[in-house]
């Protein structure tokens, strides 16, 4: 069957007239037709994969496919796992990457096997070492995909064993080597972003647990406009609202020991424009666009600088969003605005609808919460928002839905833990 060929299923009254070997064999054509129409799917994703999705302002195509599909949760991310597995990338130069699973993505495209074949096989191909010749990956490969041919996802299950078992007969190698009680590991790097590793005894795990838990889980109602994370990607973002929660302390130290603020350097021209770039805590570089979110809910500290940008004269602190428009925002929005959200407020960073920059007022108004993740994402890409009868409105790009239909988050009627 052509991999473009329609679906030519007849009317529910034809199918009446039909025995049930020819509507069998019909059903038989729709899985295939269905198999390589999900390839389709996979080289679009891949291809969005390599640079697009930021591109529109998703961090990840997974987030871009949930907004696409307006779906989340292991359906998003199997999809997406299955797009990036079965077709090549590109590296940072734009030389082609071969892809992980090659021969599994052409039978797909042919029709031959199914999604839930593709996982089953992926997943043994994960599993062997990367000492194994490429040779010996090649042909573990081929026997899964011919088997799969003919044969049912338990009977790859199978055959995923005796591979594993012949290629890697010993298994992963035992630690024998003592661990630290309790040690943390940060390394920093030139762009000013940090890599952490290191080892909690069982006390220290579970304390730090029980705070990262509650934090990192799925998001159930995020069925419109959704943020789909992976589980490194909750525990990180659950770390951060850890940290921001504790900076928002009054008592919370910097290294000067006052208040645990961020210091941006940016000209206001710059910072208008969202061009060009800023200096955070006076070392790092960071873009305008950057400094523009931390904009949206800071304090202000005007600092003017000779021509050679020495500081000549320092203000008073002064913060933008303060604590009673904070509490009347939580009234109003009880949480994350964005369309399925459901983040509480403490949770939150307040989003200025017309920018501070701009001649925004900071006001109750012109204000908004709005978790991380969707800051983020409202700055970054062709998502809108405005204010209509004193509520927020959010419109996405054209690319999710044609028509641009407006939204709203249909939570901010029902009472939320604050």
């Amino acid at each position: 069957m052509s991999e473009t060929s329609p679906s030519l299923v007849p009317q529910q009254d034809e199918l009446w007239r039909l025995d049930a070997r020819k509507v069998a064999a019909l059903l038989r054509e729709e899985f295939v037709t269905c198999w390589q129409q999900e390839a389709r799917i996979h080289r679009m994703i891949a291809h969005l994969d390599n640079g697009g999705a930021r591109e529109l302002g998703y961090t990840s195509v997974t987030g871009l496919v949930a907004e696409i599909a307006r779906s989340s949760g292991p359906g998003v991310k199997k999809l997406v796992k299955r797009a990036l597995a079965t077709n090549p990338s590109q590296s940072v130069g734009g030389a082609e990457i071969p892809a992980a699973a090659p021969l599994v993505g052409d039978a797909v495209r042919e029709g031959e096997i199914s999604p839930e074949h593709v996982d089953g096989i992926v997943r043994v191909l994960e599993k062997i070492p990367a000492t194994v010749s490429a040779e010996d990956r090649e042909f573990a490969e081929r026997s899964l995909v011919e088997l799969a041919r003919t044969a049912g996802t338990r009977e790859i299950g199978k055959l995923g064993k005796e591979i594993l078992g012949h290629l890697d007969p010993d298994g992963p190698e035992p630690r024998d080597t003592p661990d630290p009680t309790r040690a943390l590991h940060v390394h920093q790097r030139k762009d000013g972003s940090a890599k952490f590793d290191g080892y909690l005894d069982p006390v220290s795990a579970a304390k730090t647990l029980a705070l990262l838990d509650p934090l990192a889980t799925p998001r159930a109602d995020e069925s419109d406009g959704t943020v789909v994370r992976s589980r490194g990607e909750r525990y990180g973002d659950a770390f951060m609202e850890i940290v921001a929660l504790a900076a928002s302390h009054p008592e919370s130290p910097n290294r000067s020991g006052g208040r645990a603020d961020l210091i941006v350097t940016i000209p206001l021209a710059d910072l208008k424009a969202e061009l060009g770039k800023a200096c955070l805590d006076m070392v790092t570089d960071i873009t305008a666009s950057e400094a523009r979110i931390l904009a949206c809910d800071c304090r202000i500290i005007p600092m003017m600088l000779d021509g050679k940008g020495q500081p000549l004269e320092v203000g008073r602190a002064k913060r933008l969003v303060t604590e009673a428009i904070r509490y009347m925002l939580a009234m109003r929005d009880k949480g994350c605005a964005f369309p399925g959200c459901s983040r509480a407020p403490r949770h939150c960073e307040a989003h200025h609808v017309v920018a501070w920059a701009h001649g925004g007022l900071t006001e109750v108004g012109n204000l908004v919460l709005l978790c991380s993740a969707h800051h983020r994402l409202l700055h970054r890409s062709d998502w809108t928002l405005r204010m209509v009868n004193g509520l927020p409105e959010f419109t996405p790009p054209d690319f999710i839905d044609p028509w641009r239909r407006s939204r709203t988050n249909r939570h901010t009627t029902q009472p939320r833990a604050a």
